[in-house]
Formats: structure tokens, sequence, C-alpha cells
């Protein structure tokens, strides 16, 4: 995951750079780890537990995460082809001028007669063609032959014949088989922009090569023009290439528009599911756009499909929120009344009472709904004032009762160590009698200070807890004096007619649940067979079965002890 969190990193870098060659290799470098790293996932793939929430989370991150690349590895081709449409811009107008060009020198070496002009004009016309960007691949060969006919013309009808040395026919040869040699090296570049770069180069500087042997110039001609169409031919098989390329965007254009369908037709009732379609309509429409080029004649029928849902869907949403006003005036009433209440019971003394009234109210509140940007924060702060008077008054009423509750906290750590003193006697009847006293004396010191009631509960309970469970007892026996110990502790706890009925409905709904758990276990024990391989699922199956029943004895005993506790308390 960290490895990829960089790759993400790096990417974004280079999207957010101006596009170059440079870029393009670290671009392709990085993408080809981040193919391996996709690759080696998908081999490893396993299912994944629907209950293992953690796992689920990692495959969800995971998950984003390899969009989040793939997006961003479509933006940096995104960027490649923007850069390509202005090279190309480029490139035609360059055409336009080279073709003025030769126009002009056609007409130059056809019809200037002064031999000292001439010489002048070509060089004028050279220089022009050189400063000339780049042009078309298309039209490049022709006007490059073009021009390379009319520097021949020029070379041969006049320096040839009136200018030229054999010095220069030698060294012409020379440079010309140097040209040669590098368009065969240039053949084993496989970066197609730098290939076509190149190539022009060479291009431009065989034509301003001058004349050479006339006998060797056909054969040098031939050897020229094969190896420049060789490297054409690549240049033009790379680009038949991206014509892939775009139909792999037509398909992932396709796939959006589905995608785009299954949320865009739902019906929304509430404002969080329309939020949430929003954002989600929204992500696609960002994905869309991350999305490259497409078959020219598939571009305008997607697009016009694609626009034409999402439009349908907004429009839809712009219904909706309409006939929301109503809504929120009908919820402000609402709330307002909901205010009211809480103001008729923010002076009452009945704490426990009235603060589960006042919870109630807040959760009802929580319910209603929004109630419009305009009254909702103010309705809010108006329930939030008249609830708060009530609780800060009842926090001060209780810490007036933990000042007065001081000193049963003293007596209630005096007692804790002291049962943590406490050494078994011999008889263990007389021990149980003893740990029942503690129980009863810490019951009978009443309420501690609202912040310590836990701490000193938990301490006093470790303290018992420890002790009933160094008795010699058989199982049955510990099991009931380890409860009633606990039976105990539960009538010492803030409100124990409560405690005690919640732990009783806890065993009854435990009871219940182990005999549907039985139930079931008895129901699979028809569908093993008798055959040798069935034989320990057949047992693990009655193991639970008679642990369950025996559990279930066991709560059962429970519940008749807080029969006689309660017989005994009457």
């Amino acid at each position: 995951m960290t490895e990829k969190i960089s790759i993400k990193e790096k990417l974004s870098e280079l999207v957010n750079a101006p596009y170059s060659k440079v870029a393009e290799q670290e671009f392709n470098a990085t993408i080809a780890t981040f193919n391996t790293l996709f690759k080696e996932e998908k081999e490893q793939e396993v299912e994944i537990d629907e209950e293992n929430k953690e796992a689920i989370a990692q495959f969800e991150e995971n998950k984003q995460l390899n969009a989040t690349i793939l997006g961003l590895i479509q933006q940096f081709k995104n960027n490649k082809v923007a850069f390509a449409d202005a090279l190309k811009q480029e490139e035609e107008k360059n055409g336009l001028l080279k073709k003025e060009i030769i126009n002009d020198f056609r007409k130059l070496v056809e019809d200037e007669e002064n031999l000292g002009a001439l010489f002048g004009k070509v060089k004028e016309i050279r220089e022009k063609w050189n400063n000339v960007g780049n042009v078309p691949s298309k039209i490049f060969q022709k006007l490059q032959a073009e021009y390379s006919k009319l520097n021949e013309d020029f070379s041969y009808n006049v320096n040839i014949y009136k200018a030229l040395q054999d010095n220069d026919l030698k060294k012409n040869y020379s440079l010309k088989n140097q040209v040669i040699h590098q368009v065969k090296e240039l053949q084993t570049n496989d970066k197609v922009k730098e290939l076509e770069k190149q190539v022009r180069i060479l291009q431009n500087k065989w034509d301003e090569i001058g004349p050479t042997y006339k006998e060797h110039w056909e054969k040098l001609k031939e050897e020229y023009w094969s190896n420049i169409q060789a490297i054409y031919d690549k240049i033009k098989a790379h680009y038949e290439s991206q014509k892939e390329a775009q139909f792999e965007n037509l398909a992932k254009k396709k796939a959006l528009i589905e995608e785009l369908k299954e949320t865009a037709v739902q019906q929304f009732e509430k404002h969080s599911d329309w939020d949430k379609a929003t954002k989600a309509i929204i992500a696609i429409q960002n994905e869309w756009k991350k999305v490259g080029y497409v078959p020219k004649e598939e571009n305008e029928s997607t697009w016009n499909t694609f626009r034409e849902i999402s439009n349908n869907f907004f429009d839809r949403k712009s219904e909706f929120y309409k006939g929301r006003n109503d809504q929120f005036s009908g919820n402000a009433k609402l709330k307002q009344d909901l205010i009211n209440k809480v103001d008729a019971l923010k002076e009452s003394k009945e704490w426990r009472t009235t603060a589960e009234t006042i919870k109630k109210l807040q959760n009802e509140w929580k319910k209603i709904g929004h109630a419009g940007r305009v009254n909702e924060q103010k309705l809010w702060t108006a329930f939030r004032a008249k609830c708060d008077a009530f609780f800060d008054a009842r926090t001060k009423h209780f810490e007036a009762q933990d000042e007065a509750n001081t000193g049963n906290l003293k007596l209630k750590e005096e007692l804790i160590a002291k049962i943590e003193a406490f050494k078994p006697l011999e008889d263990v009847k007389e021990t149980l009698n003893q740990l029942k006293n503690f129980s009863k004396e810490f019951l009978a010191i009443g309420n501690v200070p609202f912040k310590e009631k836990d701490r000193v509960y938990k301490a006093y309970k470790t303290a018992l807890d420890n002790l009933y469970d160094g008795l010699k007892l058989d199982k049955v026996e510990k099991e009931k004096a380890l409860f009633e110990a606990k039976i105990e502790t539960l009538k010492s706890s803030i409100n124990p007619v409560k405690t005690i009925q919640i732990e009783k409905e806890k065993i009854r709904k435990r009871i219940t649940e182990l005999t549907k758990e039985i139930t079931n276990y008895e129901n699979n024990l028809g569908f093993f067979s008798a055959s040798k391989g069935s034989e320990s699922l057949f047992k693990g199956v009655k193991d639970k079965i008679d642990g369950g029943k025996a559990n279930i004895e066991k709560l059962k005993r429970q519940l008749k002890q807080f029969s006689k506790i309660e017989i005994e308390k009457e």
C-alpha cells in the first residue's frame, strides 16, 4: 500500500508538470511498477469474509487508491494528447509556410537568370525553410521531396556547372553517407516523438548538403530514401496502435454511461439521498473528463447520451427541492413544540424522570428532520439552551450531594482494604457468611461522590471476586456462591431494582437464544450421513448441543437465586 501511495504522489507530480519527453519516461516507468503490483494483487486476490470489517475496509481503501492512480494515468495521457493537439496546429501552420517557400523557390529556379542574385535569394529561402518548425507527418515527405527536388535542380543546374569544384563533390559525398549512417542508427530508437523529431532533422541536414558525384547520386538517393521510409513505416504503425486506445476509451465511456444510469434513474425522497446521489453523479462526470478521446464517429452520440442522463437527474433534483419549503415549515413547528415542552420542564427537581423525558424529547428532535437553513440554527440554539438549563441545575445538585457523600467514600475505601486483607477461614461456610456480611456492610454505607462511584465499585468487586475464586467448592456450589456475590453487588448499585431487573432480562434473553441454537443444531443432525468423513462434524454439533443445554440449566439456577433473594428481601 505504501508503494502505491508513492506511485500516486509521483503521478500527481507528473500530471501537474508541463508535458515533456523526460516526464513521459518517468511516467512509463511509474505505471510499469503499478501494473506489476496490480497484476500481483489480481493473482493473489481471495474472497473476503463479509463479517471481516477490517479486511473489507482495506479492500475498499485499496480499490479507491487503484481508481485514483488509474485516473492520474488517464489524466497524464490527456495532457499528452493536448500537447499533441497544440503541436498539430503548429505543424499545419508550418505546412502552409513551407508550401509558400516551395512556390517561391520554384519561381526563383525557373525564372531567375542573374546568377549573383540567385545565390543570395536561394540562401534566404534556405534560411526561411530551416526556421520553420515541424509540419504534419502526412505532408512532410511530399513537401520535403519537392524541396529536395528544387535543391537538386538548383545545385545541378547552377552550382555543379558554375561554382562547385571536385573537392566540394567529394566532401558532400562523405557528408551524405554520414547522414545515411545516422538514419540507419535512428531506426533502433523506439521513442516515437523523438524519432519524428530526429528524422526531420536528418532530412533537413540531407537537403542542406550540396551536390555530389552524379554517377553515385542515384545509389545514394535510393539508400537514403529506403531507410527514411523504414522510419516512417515504424511511426505509422505506432499511430495505428493509438486508434486501439480510442476504442478502449469508448468502452470506458459506455461503462460510465451505464453507471450513471444506475444512479440517475432512482427515486429519492430525502435530502441525504439526493446529496449522496449528486456526489456520485459528479464523481462519474469527473471520471468521464479523465477518459481520453474516442473514435470521432462515436464522440457526439456518446456525449449526447451522457449529457441527457445527467440533465434529467438534475431536473428531477430541482423539482424535489422546490417542494421542500413546506416540509421545512412543518418541521420548524414541530421543533418549536419541543422547545416549549423542554421550557416547561427545565425547573423540575425530579432529576431522574425529567432527565429521561428530556432525552426522549432530544431523540424526537433528531427524528424530525431539518427545518431549513433560515430556522434550523436558531431553533437548535433555543432548544439546547433550555436543555442545558435543566442539566446544569442537575449537575449542581449532584455536586452538592457529592460533598455530603465524601465521608461514605472514606468508609468504603476502608472496607475495601479490610476485604483485601481478609484471610479465608477453615470453615468454608463461615467464610461465605463473612463475605456476605462484607456485601451488606458495603451496601449499608450509602452513596459516594458520583465521579468516584465506578472506581470504588470496581475495587470492591475485584476484592470480593478474588476471595470467592479462592474458595474450595465444587463447581455448582462455587457457581452459586459467585452468583450470590454478584447479586449482592447489584443490590449495592445506584439503582438496584432496575439493575437487578436488567440482569434478569439478560439471563432470560440468553436462555431463549441458546434454546433456538440447540433447536437449529438438532435439526442439522439429520443432514449428516453415516460416512466416516462426517463423524467429526457430527460429534462437534453434538458437543455444542450438550454444552448449550448445560448453560441453560446454569442460567435457570441463577434465576431461582434471584427469586430467593427477593423472597428474603420481602
